[in-house]
Order: structure tokens, then sequence, then C-alpha cells
């Protein structure tokens, strides 16, 4: 994080439990829950497909709470097709990290970039039911090994984040979703500027 966007230090907010019952949602940069006994999910009524970026980008740009796009390599959609027009309802990116090391030191025998990428932004909208995330990542995972992806590193953030006036603008994530995919944790990152 920039020292411009005025957030409080990394370690002056405590983590988010690991485990949940919820399942974070986006709309429009702010947040909302689902909780799992909600479920609701009906994987009859999704697709997941390659989108372009021109698709993608808007939507993450719109509502991912960093309001940023990261440099991709490949982006996926989550739609809904239980209407008479496909709807997308949320997109993840897969791409390419800050540095090479990201991916070099979890996965040394795979080629960065090709091999192994990073999972850059994660977004579903808040209409999406729980579990809708797990069901969505793991699509993106066999659709990543069809195209030769080997190892996917993924980051979450369990730190709430406040303006320097005490706003809450993200309350953390921890990554459950990666849990329920089979992920394996390997630690704390290097906290960033």
């Amino acid at each position: 994080m920039s020292s411009s966007t005025h957030l409080l230090p990394f370690e002056h907010t405590p983590e988010v439990p690991t485990v949940s019952p919820w399942c974070q949602r986006w709309r429009e940069g702010r947040h909302s829950w689902r909780h799992l006994r909600d479920g609701g999910f009906d994987a009859r009524r999704y697709r997941v497909d390659v989108v372009p970026e021109s698709v993608a980008k808007p939507f993450v740009l719109t509502h991912h709470y960093s309001h940023s796009y990261p440099a991709a390599k490949v982006q996926l959609g989550l739609f809904d097709v239980s209407g008479r027009a496909r709807r997308l309802t949320g997109v993840a990116v897969f791409g390419v990290p800050v540095s090479s090391a990201v991916l070099t030191k979890p996965f040394p025998d795979l080629e960065p970039f090709t091999q192994s990428v990073e999972c850059s932004r994660f977004v579903l909208l808040d209409e999406c039911p729980g579990n809708s995330e797990s069901w969505f990542l793991a699509r993106c995972y066999a659709a990543l090994l069809e195209d030769g992806v080997r190892g996917v590193v993924s980051f979450a953030d369990p730190v709430p984040r406040r303006t320097a006036s005490g706003i809450l603008v993200m309350p953390g994530h921890v990554g459950t979703i990666y849990a329920a995919t089979n992920a394996i944790y390997a630690g704390r990152a290097t906290p960033g500027p």
C-alpha cells in the first residue's frame, strides 16, 4: 500500500480470525457478507469463461475495494446464465506479481508467468449466494491447468484497513476460499510499505 492512501500502519490493526462462516462480497467497492448457512448456490445457474480485459477491467475497477487493476495474464468471469442474457457477476484476474520471487520462492521448479501466476484480483457481486466463490475458484484453477499453469499464489489480507480519520474501508479477508479449494497456507508475506 502506498503512503498516499493514508491508511493506518499494518501493525496497528488486528487480524480477522481465520475461520469464518461468512462469505465476503463486493459492489462498487463496498463489502457485504453472506452467511454460509444461507447457501442457495446452484451450479446450473452459472458458467465460467475467459473474458477479455476490456470486460474484466471495468468490472474490477468498479467493484473491487482497491479500485485498481493489475498486470494480467488471463481473466475469468463468473456468469449468471439463469435469465435471458448472461450477466457477469464475478471476475478473477490471474497475472504477473510485482516481483518474480513471489512465484519462484513457492514454486522454484515452475517457469514464472507461464507455469505459475498470481491470483491478483477476485471479486464477486453481493448477489452471489454463499459458496459461489469456492465453486468459481475451482473452475478457474481447472481452466488454468488446461492452459499449462501448475501453481497459483494467492494472498489474503486479514488486517482491516482504515483511513487516517478511522473510517473502515476494508474489513479484511482471510482466504477461506483458498483453503476450501485445497490450497496450502505458506505463511505471511513481508508487510508492504
